[in-house]
């Protein structure tokens, strides 16, 4: 069996290091919207607050989501459209559009297949 050896370019260098692009930026950007500020133009007050407010409104709704799916794994929709089912029965409107919501976020389909259901 024949074994073969390949030192590095250059001695030092890795031979990597010659295809990196080195103008391009490697840093991490941060995309989150309410936490950046506005880069080409300019937001009103009232725009950014209603737009803080809607993202406030889509991050909980997403951490309950995930609180929700973190107890009940992949089962977790199908949980989700029993409760609100369940609370459409009951009557509790709020209750069944939270559960609803959080069937929405992890599955569409399923949220808007029950949704159809519980208007009918």
């Amino acid at each position: 069996m024949t074994i073969r050896f390949a030192a590095a370019f250059g001695g030092t260098t890795p031979a990597i290091a010659r295809s990196l692009c080195l103008g391009a930026p490697l840093g991490a950007v941060n995309d989150n919207i309410p936490s950046s500020g506005p880069v080409l133009r300019t937001v009103s007050s009232d725009t950014a607050s209603a737009a803080e407010a809607a993202w406030s409104e889509i991050d909980a709704a997403l951490a309950a989501a995930l609180m929700h799916f973190a107890r009940h794994g992949l089962s977790a929709a199908s949980r989700a459209r029993t409760e609100a089912e369940t609370a459409h029965a009951s009557g509790d409107v709020s209750a069944s559009a939270h559960w609803l919501e959080i069937c929405r976020q992890l599955d569409r389909r399923m949220a808007a297949a029950a949704t159809r259901r519980l208007q009918a």
